[in-house]
């Protein structure tokens, strides 16, 4: 336990210095570069390439603490493919399913705001959505060794499933706090609201990486491998913005809400599969 502690520690000291050195120097000047020339659509896709770089952090950070601990065992990077293929599947389109369900329900509450005009225009996005998971792959890798494949099981010894799922999704949310505060996944918070609008958006990306880390942790649990997370992962990175595509604008839309799941209808079903998950693995341990 003392040695996990330290590595823990250790994790969690190099991804954070490593990852808001590279976030505070490199990708805030750079969102604000974009948000202040909107119409420079070669700076919008500079701020996002570095958004996507950072995810590699805490990779890294995974890399240096098992190199400087001389600790390599149990890295979860085996994929267990045989008798899994439930983890897997639910990886890859568990999400997709879930953020569907939660655009239904917000066009349900909101049916004013549906339309099919932007969609007719851009069709070949639906079809994306299939392949997000693969297509996001090497990047939600970066981030998934360090979340599920290094820190949960790290963190679950001694804990419940539950509490640790908490802790690290708190974890995982503050991380993302300096490219929040920019605008990423919270764009109308952006460098001109008031500092609790700011506040706000860090809070609700907080609570979405706590009920998404129920989620990729009861699956890469199951499997004993970060690869159904990672899967996970790369699906809602790659179909987060698919109910957008049924507004009249993408600004239309509103983050703290929906259609994307980061809101709290959009995000519903992910919040009720996060109970639900809860409640299973909270009777899973009281049944030892």
């Amino acid at each position: 336990m003392k040695k996990t502690k330290k590595q823990i520690i250790l994790f969690l000291v190099l991804t954070f210095v490593l990852s808001w050195a590279f976030m505070f120097g490199v990708i805030v000047p750079a969102a604000l570069r974009s948000h202040a020339h909107p119409e420079d659509t070669s700076s919008q896709a500079v701020a996002m390439a570095l958004t996507a770089a950072v995810m590699f952090f805490p990779a890294i950070g995974v890399a240096l603490t098992r190199l400087i601990t001389s600790d390599w065992t149990d890295c979860k990077l085996r994929p267990h493919l045989k008798g899994n293929a439930a983890p897997y599947l639910i990886g890859w389109f568990g999400p997709l399913v879930l953020m569907l369900l939660g655009t239904a329900l917000y066009f349900a509450l909101f049916p004013s705001q549906f339309t099919t005009a932007t969609f007719m225009e851009k069709p070949w996005g639906a079809l994306l959505v299939l392949v997000a998971p693969l297509l996001n792959v090497v990047n939600c890798f970066g981030e998934e060794w360090g979340w599920r494949g290094f820190l949960f099981p790290k963190m679950k010894e001694g804990r419940s499933f539950a509490r640790t799922a908490v802790l690290v999704g708190l974890i995982w949310g503050i991380w993302h706090a300096p490219i929040i505060a920019v605008g990423h996944n919270y764009a109308k918070v952006a460098d001109t609201d008031p500092w609790w609008m700011i506040a706000a958006a860090i809070a609700a990306m907080c609570a979405f990486c706590v009920v998404l880390s129920f989620l990729f942790s009861y699956i890469s649990t199951k499997a004993d491998s970060v690869w159904p997370a990672v899967l996970a992962h790369g699906c809602v990175n790659g179909c987060a913005g698919l109910g957008i595509l049924f507004l009249p604008a993408p600004d239309a839309a509103n983050p703290f809400v929906g259609p994307t799941p980061t809101g709290i209808v959009g995000g519903a079903f992910f919040i009720l599969t996060a109970i639900w998950i809860a409640a299973a693995m909270r009777k899973r341990e009281k049944a030892g």
